[in-house]
């Protein structure tokens, strides 16, 4: 009788591991290339620089919002607004600066007008498809008078004191130019170091600006007609609370806002700095640890039997919510825990979308890559893995506010689009799971997000 029933229980017990070895199997997330666009100086192409000592210098920002593309040219310093189909329909490039016609029609195909842009750097786009773009300037040193020359004949003036300053110019979406706008509003003092522009859920303009030691952050909003309407000042010590050990180093790796403009998420990094690779020349660049990670792995495989014990210098990553409103830190969010001797290559925080669904990824190698979504509270949406080729450089992998993902790779003689439709995913698994959620998976998901709560 006992045997009888073991044997059904076996069997489900085999089942239900099937099951669940299916469940976490990682499937690919397909990726569909869009469009090309062609390689030169046209207003049609986009540049790029290559040189025999390797260095390569390519499209700037990236942006997927309302249906197009926008891109910046950093070789020929223009901005292109491109459907999904590939037509170039706005090119807003540097150069005099046109009279608006009176009657210019709405329904061109393409439109080309010029601006004299110093320095194109960040762009950002609002529900209207109106264009938000950083011009960036040298602010040269203040010129010494006769009372400076005598009091400062010891002091000469470098190139060091010169500062990259930026005001924020709009244009509507035909590439009109309707405003210039500072720190206090339209036709202010300059922005001194923009870390990033964005647009809130209200379409409200949103500058991030830090010093140069990113030890504050200033926080802006602007309304569509160019008025201030909130500034927050954020110091590191408002971010990092705990005195940490001596040796433990601490880094700010990314700052992003929120859409819903709740919060601004800092991404950081606890270091052991007790871990000393000199030897070995890993820790030459601090921002590069999975550079380090990745060698450190391929070197623990080979003396594994040597029975040799490796820390890992990366301690853990960590998302900390600051909530403007409250001034505070009121959620975080951590993984990248170093346990025992075994390193696997980290996964690196890239994005939320307008949703506050966060979106991690790590490299498995040069050809594939993991990307994990999850939810506000911490809880996994999904695992996918991502396919590339080797036959280009890959740039500019985002986050997009609908939830999708894109990309650009850079060939010989074109620039390859391609978006893939994490979007869809994220609606069907939060469809799915709200419509087939068991009591089983409804205590276990309430259970990791009580784990990723506040740790």
């Amino acid at each position: 009788m006992v045997k009888k029933i073991l044997i059904p229980l076996l069997i489900i017990s085999l089942s239900l591991n099937a099951i669940g070895c299916s469940k976490n199997k990682i499937t690919e997330l397909k990726k569909e290339q869009l469009f090309k666009i062609k390689i030169g100086k046209r207003d049609e192409e986009i540049g790029t620089i290559r040189n025999k000592n390797g260095l390569f210098k390519g499209p700037g920002e990236l942006i997927f919002r309302n249906g197009f593309f926008f891109i910046v040219d950093n070789i020929n310093q223009k901005i292109m607004k491109i459907t999904t189909l590939g037509d170039v329909i706005l090119i807003l490039k540097n150069g005099e600066q046109e009279s608006k016609a009176k009657n210019e029609q709405i329904l061109k195909t393409k439109v080309t007008k010029n601006y004299p842009f110093q320095k194109i750097g960040f762009i950002t786009v609002d529900g209207e498809n109106n264009i938000y773009v950083e011009d960036k300037f040298v602010q040269a040193p203040k010129q010494p008078n006769e009372i400076d020359i005598l009091s400062n004949s010891n002091k000469n003036i470098s190139s060091e004191d010169e500062k990259y300053m930026s005001y924020i110019l709009k244009f509507d979406r035909l590439g009109n130019f309707i405003a210039k706008i500072g720190k206090n509003g339209i036709d202010t003092d300059p922005f001194y170091y923009i870390y990033r522009l964005d647009i809130d859920k209200n379409d409200n303009l949103v500058v991030i600006t830090s010093d140069d030691n990113w030890d504050r952050w200033d926080y802006y909003k602007y309304n569509k007609d160019g008025k201030p309407i909130m500034h927050e000042v954020i110091s590191k010590k408002d971010i990092i609370k705990i005195d940490y050990p001596k040796d433990r180093g601490f880094f700010i790796m990314d700052v992003v806002p929120e859409a819903e403009d709740a919060h601004l998420i800092y991404w950081i990094s606890m270091f052991d700095t007790t871990y000393d690779t000199k030897g070995r020349k890993e820790e030459q660049n601090l921002w590069g640890e999975e550079i380090e990670i990745d060698k450190l792995e391929k070197k623990i495989q080979k003396e594994e039997k040597k029975r040799i014990d490796y820390k890992r210098d990366l301690i853990f990553y960590k998302l900390l919510f600051y909530n403007l409103f409250k001034r505070k830190i009121d959620k975080t969010y951590i993984w990248e825990n170093r346990t025992g001797k075994g390193v696997e290559t980290t996964q690196e925080f890239i994005g939320v979308d307008g949703n506050a669904n966060g979106f991690l990824w790590k490299y498995v190698d040069n050809k594939t890559a993991i990307i994990t979504i999850f939810k506000p509270d911490g809880t996994t949406i999904a695992r996918r893995s991502f396919k590339f080729e080797n036959n280009g450089i890959w740039q500019n992998i985002v986050v997009n506010r609908d939830g999708s993902m894109s990309a650009i790779k850079v060939g010989k003689n074109y620039i390859y689009f391609y978006r893939w439709r994490s979007d869809e995913l994220i609606n069907n698994k939060i469809n799915n799971n709200e419509n087939k959620k068991s009591f089983k998976e409804f205590i276990k998901e309430k259970i990791e997000a009580f784990k990723n709560a506040n740790k």
